[in-house]
């Protein structure tokens, strides 16, 4: 069924709203976007793309806190008809005053404004120049700024909130006490626009922030009429709510009736498990709820997905502003595909070798199931992690420390081949020339497997003391074995072996049984795509489960050593293989053996052939993370309680979000690049390790703290690819912006206007 108020929606990339009145969408006018009043419902849709072979849809159905149920039931009906005109190919998302996504408040800057009333009311609009009105506008947020009008009185006010007050025609702007400079510059933003669009230009605006005087409160708390700058609370609202386990990630196929009933789906989640015929919900603690929706469901059941999604938010005893996104079979976001094992999606791709379109793969624009497509996610998965990050080619000066905790036991080396041990920690300080042929630096933290957690300390201790040494510029990369990026591996030239022990066993060869002595049998994985750059050798349990079809291994035992080339490995493990195979053989024979030729004698070795497994190929899951995971841009808040608060940026972030007195971490899935402002508080420096652990701890994706690659750079040391990452990049914007001051003394010099 069409509507006629949808007939052009679409057509071009934008923004298009609609309010609901009398049950019908009525289109606003464009001045008035980003302004809410909360006795209504909308529907906005955000169109995107370049023509109309390449359009893709976002509709937003948004909720006013005093909305009514009709308004409601309306909004999420009209939602479904317009994505009907649409085609079904858009993304539906519930958005719920005070509640909504990043992604939503991104498209209202510098900040999205409620209104007190809806359209039975004749919408309140505050009249314009009035002049006598006394208001007080509460701005939440930093990043995603929402603006709301709140009783004007000091009762209202808080130290993490700024507040704008409005008195006949004068505009006190209050600052919250340590604001960054891009919320400062939002918050003058908002206040300037008051004054042109409500003030006809003419009213004075007064900021009022940690430099201001005595007399400068007082003015304000007079104006407000009651209150000091003593009566400032703490905001200890959060949006949490309550969950059987707040960092788990809930599954379940939907059996749709008069009621719903739900069928858990254990983990790992696989894309097969999603059936055209049924209806799914995904229930994640950061990105709330998804319900997936078959292509061959009952259209009826289709359009009666909101009722399910409330059904089910009843049946956990969720708020009912939790975020619901609505996606369709075949048309999966990437935040939705990121909580599953393995996906595959099907966009041929033609033209081009494997190498040169891997890295348009790497930025997640290639997923592919057809033969090439199978070749770039082979290459891609098999590589080392983080591939992009790359200062340099690796020809600088290394310099490798065992971490200890005791100084005198620090040991120190300089080899290109080294053996790393997995009950240890290194230190790798790596030096060498910028692209601005200056001196740098990037110290790495390795993490083996086993390493306990007193050399886990010793490790961070021994970055730090590094770190202080070259007074900070340097960039630090934490890896946990299993990690390794493609730079790692190039400053040791592709030689890189890995195995069990450490200096507490006196670096004795052992194995994984602890039976070395009594069976000389070890095992070892021989893995990368280019020989001198990407290869590593690493030290796998002694099993024939460990082997992998497409990768090389080789066996030590007594009397001789094996290389096993399974039938879907490349010719440059291979060469690497025999590169490694030296350094391990010494003078035992050496046998090649091709997968499908093995002995009785090579499996006795191994305790037994194989059992059959689901997949013999271990690269899949690594490739599946890097084009399934969404780039996102998250603010840091350190508050001077030592509590941590992030802020997820909207999807379509910029450079000059990122303040130089603030901390951003930029999210890729596989590293994470923690990245800190030249002008941040000693604070913010002193909790890195925390706002990483706090990060990721509560995410419900499949790593850890331990498991995660972090990068934390400084400002004005950022690699070439963190500032790819970017639509564009300027190495001098700081330098050029305009300072805090400066705008305040152009706010203060256009009130004599």
């Amino acid at each position: 069924m069409e509507h006629p108020a949808f007939e052009e929606a679409g057509q071009e990339p934008g923004l298009e709203i609609w309010t609901i009145d009398k049950f019908e969408p009525v289109a606003i006018e464009r001045k008035l976007y980003g302004k809410f009043y909360n006795g209504d419902s909308y529907i906005v849709l955000k169109t995107t793309g370049d023509n109309s072979s390449t359009l893709s849809y976002d509709v937003h159905f948004w909720l006013g806190s005093k909305t009514s149920q009709d308004k409601k039931g309306a909004a999420a009906i009209l939602t479904i008809t317009l994505d009907d005109q649409l085609g079904g190919r858009a993304v539906h998302h519930r958005e719920v005053q005070g509640h909504e996504t990043s992604h939503f408040l991104g498209y209202f800057q510098p900040a999205i404004r409620y209104l007190e009333g809806g359209n039975e009311s004749g919408f309140n609009e505050v009249e314009t120049n009035a002049g006598a009105e006394k208001r007080l506008l509460q701005l939440s947020g930093c990043e995603n700024m929402r603006i709301e009008e709140v009783p004007a009185d000091a009762s209202s006010l808080t130290k993490d909130h700024c507040f704008i007050l409005e008195v006949e025609h004068d505009i006190f702007v209050l600052m919250p006490d340590g604001a960054r400079a891009t919320q400062r510059r939002k918050i003058i933003s908002v206040a300037n626009s008051l004054r042109d669009d409500y003030h006809n230009g003419r009213a004075t605006i007064e900021i009022i922030d940690e430099f201001s005087s005595d007399e400068d409160f007082e003015q304000f708390f007079e104006a407000l009429g009651s209150g000091s700058k003593d009566d400032l609370v703490d905001d200890d609202s959060t949006q949490m709510y309550a969950r059987e386990n707040m960092s788990a990630v809930y599954f379940y196929k939907v059996l749709v009736g008069d009621e719903i009933e739900l069928v858990q789906v254990n983990k790992p989640f696989r894309q097969r498990q999603l059936s055209s015929e049924d209806v799914f919900i995904l229930d994640t603690p950061c990105s709330g709820v998804y319900v997936w929706l078959g292509r061959d469901v009952d259209p009826e059941v289709k359009r009666s997905y909101n009722s399910i999604a409330q059904q089910y938010l009843d049946v956990k005893g969720y708020p009912g502003w939790v975020p619901v996104t609505r996606v369709s079979d075949g048309a999966e976001t990437s935040t939705f595909k990121q909580y599953f094992h393995s996906w595959d999606s099907v966009k041929p791709v033609t033209g081009g070798s494997v190498k040169s379109i891997a890295s348009q793969f790497e930025a997640g624009l290639f997923s592919d199931d057809s033969d090439d497509g199978e070749a770039f996610a082979k290459f891609v998965g098999k590589s080392a992690a983080a591939r992009s990050y790359m200062p340099d080619e690796g020809a600088g000066d290394l310099t490798i420390f065992r971490a200890a905790e005791e100084a005198e036991d620090i040991t120190e080396s300089q080899s290109e081949s080294p053996r790393l041990y997995q009950g240890e920690v290194y230190v790798t300080r790596y030096q060498y020339k910028d692209d601005n042929d200056e001196d740098a630096t990037v110290v790495y933290l390795w993490i083996g497997e086993k390493a306990d957690d007193a050399s886990k300390e010793a490790g961070l201790k021994l970055v730090g003391e590094i770190e202080e040494e070259l007074e900070g510029n340097v960039t630090i990369v934490k890896i946990p074995q299993g990690k390794e990026t493609k730079h790692f591996l190039s400053i040791f030239k592709g030689n890189l072996l890995i195995i069990c022990g450490s200096k507490e066993e006196e670096y004795k060869a052992e194995n994984f049984n602890k039976s070395y002595d009594d069976t000389g049998v070890r095992l070892f994985k021989v893995e990368g795509t280019k020989v001198g750059v990407d290869m590593r050798a690493t030290q796998v349990e002694e099993s024939a489960n460990s082997l992998e079809d497409d990768d090389i291994y080789i066996l030590e035992t007594p009397s001789a050593v094996y290389m096993w080339n399974g039938k879907e490995s490349s010719e440059q493990e291979q060469e690497a293989a025999k590169n490694f195979v030296t350094s391990l053989a010494g003078d035992k024979e050496v046998t090649e053996i091709n997968q499908g030729d093995e002995t009785d004698e090579f499996w006795e070795f191994l305790g037994g052939a194989p059992e059959e497994k689901e997949e013999r190929s271990g690269w899949k899951l690594a490739a599946n993370r890097r084009v399934t995971t969404p780039l996102t841009l998250t603010a840091v808040t350190v508050r001077a309680s030592g509590k941590i608060r992030f802020e997820e940026l909207p999807p379509g972030f910029t450079q000059k979000d990122l303040s130089d007195d603030g901390a951003y971490i930029l999210d890729g899935g596989e590293e994470l690049y923690l990245w800190l402002g030249a002008a941040i508080p000693e604070r913010v420096k002193a909790a890195r390790l925390k706002i990483i652990e706090e990060y990721i701890e509560d995410d419900g994706l499949d790593r850890s703290v331990d498991s995660a690659i972090v990068v934390t750079l400084k400002q004005g040391r950022e690699p070439a690819i963190f500032k790819q990452l970017f639509p564009e990049w300027e190495d001098d914007l700081w330098e050029n912006q305009a300072s805090y001051e400066d705008i305040k003394n152009e706010t203060k010099a256009a009130n004599s206007k």
